[in-house]
């Protein structure tokens, strides 16, 4: 079985309590919500669609179009999660994809969020993700990467209530910057901050636009 379907494996067991658990944007810390102010601030005026790319049950689609932002779509790795979001957003384009092939056509979108989508990706497969961010977004578009920060790996044997088994792969703000300059992207915002609450690993935030 390949990380991938490991992955996807994992999303489509524990789906239904991960919905139940993370209904909304509570588990947010004031800082993570800036984030995404200052992101839907910067996006390009239009009518490109700014993406959820790992919108699991679809939260985050929620929180962007109580700010008003449209219109939107969204993609996840894993069915079960993806019919959640589908449940949720009976309006909104949400298709199953992987974030190294988005079904968008060349410079068609104006923003993603990608919030903790990267986090069971390593530094060979965030390359991959951030160069097909770039394709699909026009110039000027914005990107978004949230993250739990630190470097190395730990391993999750029970999640959301579920003993399923899966890597979580940690990077540093500095590194997905790095990346993100790479890929062809102007890094405008980098942040960190401390654990909190049953977190165990800091968070790291990095807001780009594409050159």
């Amino acid at each position: 079985m390949s990380d991938t379907d490991r992955t996807r494996r994992f999303y489509d067991v524990v789906a239904d309590s991960y919905a139940d658990l993370l209904p909304d944007t509570r588990a947010e810390a004031p800082l993570d919500l800036g984030m995404i102010a200052q992101f839907i601030a910067d996006l390009p005026t239009g009518e490109k669609v700014v993406v959820d790319a790992g919108c699991g049950t679809g939260r985050m689609l929620t929180h962007l179009g109580a700010l008003g932002v449209a219109p939107v779509a969204g993609v996840d790795l894993s069915p079960a999660m993806v019919s959640h979001a589908r449940a949720a957003h009976p309006a909104v384009p949400i298709e199953v994809a992987e974030l190294t092939a988005l079904p968008f056509p060349d410079a068609g979108v104006r923003g993603i969020l990608c919030w903790y989508a990267i986090i069971h990706s390593d530094a060979d497969d965030v390359a991959r993700i951030f160069r097909e961010a770039r394709r699909v977004l026009g110039p000027g578009g914005v990107l978004l990467v949230g993250f739990q920060s630190g470097t190395g790996e730990r391993r999750v044997e029970r999640a959301y209530g579920h003993d399923v088994a899966l890597t979580a792969i940690l990077h540093e703000p500095t590194a997905i910057a790095d990346a993100l300059t790479a890929a062809g992207f102007e890094v405008t915002a980098v942040a960190e901050r401390a654990a909190r609450g049953s977190e165990k690993h800091a968070q790291g935030l990095v807001l780009a636009r594409r050159r």
